[in-house]
């Protein structure tokens, strides 16, 4: 079986693009829209096939799609992306693997998880539940929020330190930190980088990659656009894999 990161680099390098799409599409719900959410999302897959590389879903829209409509929209077609589960785990040890498990049975390919939480009982738990599951395990050592720099983000030495120790499969890091990027590319070299904060939080494409992150990613610059798979083409003008 493949690692996680061999899977990524090779669909990355199948699809020439470092997108990850940060599909949080969750806003139907309130007009009691979910199938229709559900249709949408087939609709923007089909129409992003071989320009992103992976997709990340975060909790609100499988709250709205429901675990059916997660799953058949991962496991019911061939869309030759790779699958992120954002749920950002920072619980204690044993409600953190039913978590993991249970994004396995989704059919996730990997997962978010805080490394604040700690080596024992904590990050170290869910690696080890992850690998057990075939499960790739990003690490979320910094955020790009106002108040992440009260406390997250001052700890982000520490938090990287027990990521590391913990044997993650890569790192979640702030597009618009660039310091993080390279401070972590430097010392991680082996290690997957994945960005998020790029487009409507500010962060230019293409800055994430040339600090050293292998992938950005992007929600709303894709997916709010008019026309997603052209501003899908666009952007992978500056994010293609393979760099001439």
């Amino acid at each position: 079986m493949d690692s996680f990161k061999d899977k990524v680099f090779k669909i990355a390098s199948s699809n020439d693009s470092r997108i990850v799409l940060a599909f949080d599409r969750h806003h139907l719900f309130k007009e009691g829209l979910s199938y229709g959410l559900f249709r949408d999302s087939l609709a923007l897959f089909n129409s992003l096939r071989g320009l992103i590389s992976g997709v990340k879903i975060g909790i609100p829209t499988v709250l709205t799609l429901g675990e059916d409509g997660v799953y058949r929209l991962i496991n019911e077609y061939d869309w030759g992306f790779f699958f992120i589960a954002d749920f950002k785990i920072a619980d204690v040890e044993h409600i953190n693997r039913v978590i993991v498990r249970h994004i396995a049975d989704l059919g996730f390919d990997a997962l978010i998880a805080h490394s604040i939480i700690g080596y024992e009982g904590g990050l170290k738990a869910i690696v080890e539940e992850a690998r057990e599951y075939g499960l790739g395990v990003l690490a979320l050592v910094a955020m790009t929020h106002k108040g992440a720099e009260e406390l997250l983000n001052k700890l982000f030495e520490e938090s990287l330190e027990v990521a590391i120790k913990s044997d993650v499969d890569g790192f979640i890091l702030p597009a618009s930190k660039s310091e993080y990027i390279k401070y972590v590319r430097g010392i991680a070299e082996d290690k997957i980088i994945m960005s998020p904060g790029v487009g409507f939080q500010g962060a230019r494409f293409g800055s994430a990659v040339e600090a050293g992150a292998d992938f950005e990613i992007i929600g709303r610059s894709i997916y709010m656009a008019e026309d997603p798979r052209k501003a899908a083409e666009e952007i992978r003008r500056v994010l293609r894999w393979r760099r001439d």
